[in-house]
């Protein structure tokens, strides 16, 4: 007869250890009474049972463990000892337990992942996986199903055990399986609904686990017994890390089949590619038109998408170039995009034009990542700056600007000549913005719709600069400096001064110019290099003495482009 953990561990409390049985006998002999235990098939396991001993039946989570037999009154503190001495063993013997079992899986694991890796098609992973199934989960009987999505079909494998209707099993249940497969997940059958369906009567325990890969589930394996066993959850969770595993071994198989068979296509797309070469329109820009090949762009293709646009500009690049060659000045703006580009792409966006002293980005995620890039890039070029510096070459400042909104991306040219185009007001507002960058003497700045585009504004500190009126524009727009791009000790300034800042806007936009000059001044005086407080510093010396009209609303005009 096998035994239960709970019977094994009190056959080691009451036979096997020796301390235990000495610990035992002494605490009796001291109270001076005996006791026999017998388990529940009537085996003594110790002492002698007297006919005046009175029963206490003993069990463990529900297990009858047996009965403690005792004509003596004070035999209790030795029956407790006893508990006590069989819970200690008994949780030692199933953490044990617990740990073999996962070494076991563990290793079986590892040993279907190794075999199936040498398979090249679906018939002998199938196989495979039923076999080491059956070897670490108690089952008499495996099914391994595929779902054939181009005849609509569910397609046997593999299987093991007897099933006397086993020639109509799929087609009977055909329904039934599809369903389960589309859904995709593992369960234990209820017994109950095992019993009920008529093509499970050689079974009565039944659970089952997709094969699933990515998104898609390509099948299913079902495991049963012919006894009502209770499957776990444990054995559940295994089942379905075997299928995850099959899965991906299948997926690798078809794809390497279908590799073989697209080596002709590929070398007819690698000599379209080639032809197309001279079209050069940029990768992350086709992915934005919904195509996945160059070869599949057309004259005329557009699309309309809600896009985050950024502008980023060489500050004084006209001076600095003149100070070089041509070819070193080529070789600066090549190191200045190499180093750029890649942060760009690393949060989601692409540059859609190089502009000789700077890039137009396009985020089609929206602000968070245009955001992320633009205080990395200000990161980034401070470390480029120090590299500079130890070259005794001059510092190199960028101003970023951005937009949030819609615009048409699409493909414009010629027959011979195609090129990617944007047509959007939202391009031309960014542009204008990062333009602003300069005036304001900020490193980074956007707009009120960029702001609110943000998945999470809270990873970013910003000042608010007020309403710009830009020229050829009805509305004006607010406009915010973001200061987590400014160098460590400008940022821990602006941030410790914020509130004052906040304060100071709030006396210029109600007209009390000269608090806000005096406001401002104090800002400034505690850093030279905040230039947007300087900026309004001096608006509001100006504004003291100046006759406004009703209508101001400390909105900003530009008179330039």
């Amino acid at each position: 007869m096998k035994l239960s953990t709970s019977q094994k561990a009190l056959r080691q409390v009451l036979k096997r250890d020796a301390t235990i049985r000495n610990l035992l006998e002494g605490l009796c002999e001291k109270l001076g009474v005996t006791f026999c235990f017998e388990d529940p098939q009537g085996q003594v396991l110790w002492g002698k049972r007297d006919d005046a001993s009175r029963a206490i039946p003993m069990e463990n989570d529900g297990e009858p463990l047996g009965t403690f037999y005792s004509a003596d009154e004070n035999a209790k503190p030795v029956m407790e000892t006893l508990k006590v001495l069989f819970l200690k063993e008994w949780e030692k013997k199933k953490i044990g337990k617990e740990v073999l079992g996962l070494y076991r899986e563990i290793n079986m694991i590892y040993g279907l992942s190794e075999m199936i890796s040498e398979k090249i098609d679906a018939e002998s992973i199938a196989q495979v996986t039923l076999q080491e199934a059956a070897q670490i989960i108690d089952t008499t009987h495996g099914l391994f199903l595929m779902y054939d999505p181009e005849q609509d079909r569910v397609i046997e494998v593999a299987d093991f055990g007897d099933n006397p209707k086993r020639s109509s099993f799929v087609k009977n249940q055909e329904a039934l399986l599809k369903e389960l497969i589309r859904r995709g997940t593992s369960a234990i059958v209820p017994g109950s609904r095992v019993a009920a369906n008529p093509a499970l009567s050689h079974l009565k325990a039944v659970m089952y686990a997709p094969l699933k890969v990515k998104h898609r589930t390509l099948g299913m394996v079902i495991l049963g017994h012919e006894d009502a066993v209770e499957y776990t959850a444990a054995e559940l969770k295994l089942l379905t890390t075997i299928t995850l595993q099959s899965a991906t071994a299948i997926e690798s198989a078809h794809l390497y089949q279908k590799g073989l068979a697209e080596v002709k296509e590929r070398e007819e797309a690698i000599r379209k590619v080639h032809d197309a070469s001279q079209k050069f329109v940029p990768s992350e820009f086709i992915k934005s038109l919904g195509k996945v090949r160059i070869t599949e762009v057309e004259l005329g293709d557009l699309v309309e998408r809600e896009v985050t646009v950024v502008f980023a500009d060489i500050r004084g690049f006209t001076t600095l170039s003149e100070s070089i060659s041509p070819r070193d000045n080529f070789l600066f703006v090549n190191g200045f995009n190499n180093r750029m580009g890649p942060i760009i792409r690393r949060n989601g966006g692409f540059i859609m034009q190089y502009l000789g002293d700077g890039f137009m980005a396009l985020f089609p995620e929206g602000a968070q990542g245009a955001l992320n890039a633009s205080v990395q890039m200000q990161e980034l070029l401070r470390e480029y700056n120090a590299e500079r510096a130890a070259k005794k070459r001059l510092p190199v400042q960028v101003g970023v600007g951005m937009q949030n909104g819609k615009l048409i991306m699409g493909i414009t040219g010629d027959s011979e000549r195609l090129d990617a185009a944007i047509i959007s007001d939202t391009v031309n507002t960014a542009a204008r913005i990062e333009g602003l960058s300069k005036h304001y003497g900020a490193s980074i700045l956007l707009t009120e719709e960029c702001r609110e585009n943000l998945t999470d504004p809270g990873a970013f500190d910003f000042r608010y600069l007020g309403q710009v009126q830009l020229k050829g524009k009805n509305k004006p727009i607010d406009l915010y400096e973001c200061i987590d791009g400014d160098a460590e000790d400008l940022r821990a300034h602006k941030i410790q001064h914020l509130p004052t800042f906040d304060e100071a806007m709030d006396h210029y936009f109600n007209r009390d110019f000269a608090m806000a000059a005096v406001t401002f001044q104090r800002i400034f005086k505690m850093h030279e290099n905040d230039l947007p407080a300087k900026l309004f510093l001096n608006r509001s010396a100006h504004l003291i003495t100046q006759d406004l009209g009703d209508d101001w609303k400390g909105v900003e005009t530009m008179t330039t482009k």
